[in-house]
């Protein structure tokens, strides 16, 4: 994507989005890219140049209030690696509904662990691919991608 699609796709976003909670949200996420953990960093080497599939992922991706460990814009999925902050309590209600805003998007979401993703990672690029395999075919390069669902916030909330 050329820097000026980039920042239309920015723009955008921003539109929808509470502009500082978008700038705050794009710092971090610049943050979790440059110091990503062991199992983020190993399934990026996976993902990355349209290895899976010929498809597109970004990493550490802000959508509208989140920020999602890779994204696919052209098969609406999400994947997290949940790590050991994931197993503390309370932080279940907050997964659940995280998911479930991002699916109301239309998005679909695949969660692994992390110890998954280390001892076994090409059960979870074959997992990946599968989930693929249900999506309509990418675009090719520099061709149309598919779009999600636009949301109107008022305030940061839906």
């Amino acid at each position: 994507m050329s820097h000026d699609n980039q920042d239309e796709t920015e723009r955008r976003i921003a539109r929808y989005t509470d502009r500082a909670l978008y700038r705050e949200l794009k710092m971090r996420a610049r943050f979790m890219r440059k110091h990503p953990t062991p199992a983020e960093a190993l399934l990026w080497q996976q993902l990355r140049h349209r290895r899976v599939g010929g498809y597109h992922f970004r990493r550490q991706h802000p959508i509208v209030r989140y920020i999602v460990d890779f994204y696919c814009a052209e098969a609406k999925l999400v994947i997290e690696v949940d790590g050991s902050v994931h197993d503390e309590p309370g932080h279940d209600e907050y997964d659940v509904a995280r998911q479930a805003f991002l699916e109301e998007l239309g998005l679909r979401v695949l969660r692994f662990h992390n110890c998954e993703v280390l001892r076994g990672i090409d059960e979870v690029v074959k997992a990946i691919a599968d989930a693929l395999q249900s999506t309509p075919a990418p675009a090719p390069p520099g061709g149309q991608c598919l779009r999600g669902p636009r949301l109107r916030l008022r305030n940061g909330r839906p």
